[in-house]
């Protein structure tokens, strides 16, 4: 019995990693951060910046340090809040996917 149900949990986990079924529930404020730092990877180079000279040691640093920043933010909303702030993390996303080099730099280089 044991067996089985491993296997029918494991193979459950294999269906829902395929099908992206946990991206359904990935908070939209974590994925920000993520979009965010995979974009400015693409811009840096041309800027001619490193990620130090974004406050970061690397890509995986400066979303790591976004992802802190939120999970800080978030501790101090109120259950109520949290919704809202994670629309405006989802409309940051929709404005990020059309957002130039230079729109970037004046939002995260040069504020």
């Amino acid at each position: 019995m044991r067996v089985v149900c491993f296997r029918t949990l494991r193979a459950l986990a294999l269906v829902i990693a395929l099908t992206g079924l946990p991206a359904c529930f990935a908070d939209p404020c974590t994925t920000l951060c993520l979009d965010v730092a995979l974009r400015l990877d693409d811009c840096r180079d041309a800027w001619g910046l490193t990620w130090q000279d974004l406050g970061a040691s690397s890509r995986a640093g400066w979303r790591t340090d976004c992802q802190a920043a939120w999970d800080d933010a978030r501790a101090g909303l109120e259950a109520r809040q949290v919704p809202g702030a994670e629309s405006t993390c989802e409309d940051a996303a929709t404005t990020l996917d059309g957002a130039t080099c230079d729109e970037l730099r004046a939002l995260y280089v040069d504020p």
